[in-house]
């Protein structure tokens, strides 16, 4: 009896040990490929895709926090009938197992854009390796240029731009950086203007020992409506895209005296933003409304708070009707009003939109209404103001 009760503990404690099979399958860091980025484009009719891996050695920080030596990055090109077969294409030699959970950064080519472009990212929507939490960007430049464009002080390439995008939108708020799943959830969306950034490289600002050190830089934005792109705009048409974005942490405005000479600098954050329409004749008109908070940065005048609030609330209205104006110039809703009409009255929306009617013209704003508070004037105080107890300045225009 004895015998057989050794034999059954043997035999539990052979299956319990066969269940402790420990990590196995496991593979080391060094002998996977972890692709951080890549990028999307056309050529000769064959989809072109490249790819950015980086040596994660590189990414882990030292002591100092700065590595001694620049950071290897490897890049791929690869071609295919379609974007599948391109990326398939990088397994023939990439020597060891390829890992697609760590992308941070889509690049997609402005030929790419012209086209259908929810049908070229079909691919990354169905592989489950990848997150859909990536940063994604138009660009005009060369992707394979981008991929190798370094960061400061022999940092990762992940200390770019291009894989982090919203530390230095909340210093300087200009375009707001849009992930891979806002982007896809945007394009499908009826009667929207999805607003991607252009990625660019910047190579006059920067040098490293006397010699050109490019960096990457924010330049401007494709508009796509309809799932393709309806045009590329520069910074300089988009001045007031910022005060449009509830968005916007922290964005400058300059304002100027009665004699149009510079009066000092004010940083604007927290955009309020309210959208009105009326339909008059059977075409919408809009309304805006933006209230803002801030504070002064530079005093150049003789100006009291009331007057800097404005002079601000009369730049930042100018800058909103300029900015949409340049938008219908290019047939073009940088503002998504029309999505505001569609959510209103969508009967409304199909007839204008089957008809040949343009929905927006110039004149679909009617008024635009900006409020500027300026919490505190720093270290310094402003000139005394007539009446301080004077209510926040409210700036009406007709646009």
């Amino acid at each position: 009896m004895r015998n057989w009760i050794n034999i059954l503990k043997l035999i539990w404690l052979t299956v319990m040990l066969n269940m402790l099979t420990g990590c196995w399958d496991i593979k080391e860091i060094q002998d996977i490929n972890y692709i951080t980025a890549i990028g999307i484009d056309q050529e000769d009719g064959d989809f072109v895709v490249y790819t950015q891996m980086m040596d994660f050695t590189s990414v882990a920080k030292s002591e100092t926090g700065k590595s001694e030596k620049p950071p290897q990055v490897w890049t791929s090109k690869t071609r295919g009938k379609t974007f599948d077969m391109a990326v398939n294409a990088i397994y023939d030699s990439a020597q060891m197992r390829t890992s697609w959970s760590h992308i941070s950064c889509i690049i997609i080519s402005d030929t790419v854009l012209k086209s259908k472009v929810l049908t070229k990212l079909d691919t990354i929507g169905r592989y489950q390796e990848i997150r859909m939490t990536p940063w994604v960007f138009g660009t005009k430049d060369s992707i394979e240029q981008l991929f190798n464009v370094p960061a400061f002080f022999n940092l990762s390439p992940l200390n770019t731009l291009a894989h982090e995008p919203s530390e230095e939108y909340r210093q300087k708020s200009y375009i707001v950086p849009i992930r891979y799943f806002d982007f896809m959830a945007l394009i499908t969306e009826p009667a929207s203007t999805v607003l991607l950034p252009n990625l660019s490289i910047d190579k006059g600002t920067w040098n490293l020992k006397q010699k050109e050190n490019p960096k990457l830089v924010i330049n401007g934005v494709y508009a796509i409506s309809e799932v393709v792109s309806k045009g590329f705009f520069t910074n300089d048409k988009l001045t007031g895209l910022r005060w449009m974005e509830t968005d916007t942490k922290r964005s400058h405005v300059m304002i100027t005296n009665k004699s149009g000479e510079y009066a000092g600098i004010v940083v604007l954050s927290n955009p309020k933003i309210r959208k009105k329409m009326n339909i008059v004749n059977g075409m919408p008109q809009f309304r805006i409304n933006v209230k803002l908070n801030g504070n002064v940065v530079e005093a150049l005048d003789d100006m009291n708070k009331s007057e800097m609030e404005k002079k601000a609330a009369a730049e930042v209205r100018e800058e909103i009707i300029s900015t949409f104006k340049n938008g219908i110039a290019s047939k073009t809703d940088l503002y998504s009003l029309e999505h505001v009409l569609f959510k209103k009255d969508t009967r409304l929306w199909k007839k204008i939109h089957q008809s040949s009617l343009p929905s927006m013209d110039a004149g679909s704003l009617e008024t635009v209404h900006v409020e500027v508070h300026l919490d505190h004037t720093g270290m310094k105080l402003l000139p005394h103001q007539d009446d301080p107890t004077a209510p926040t300045t409210k700036i009406e225009a007709d646009s």
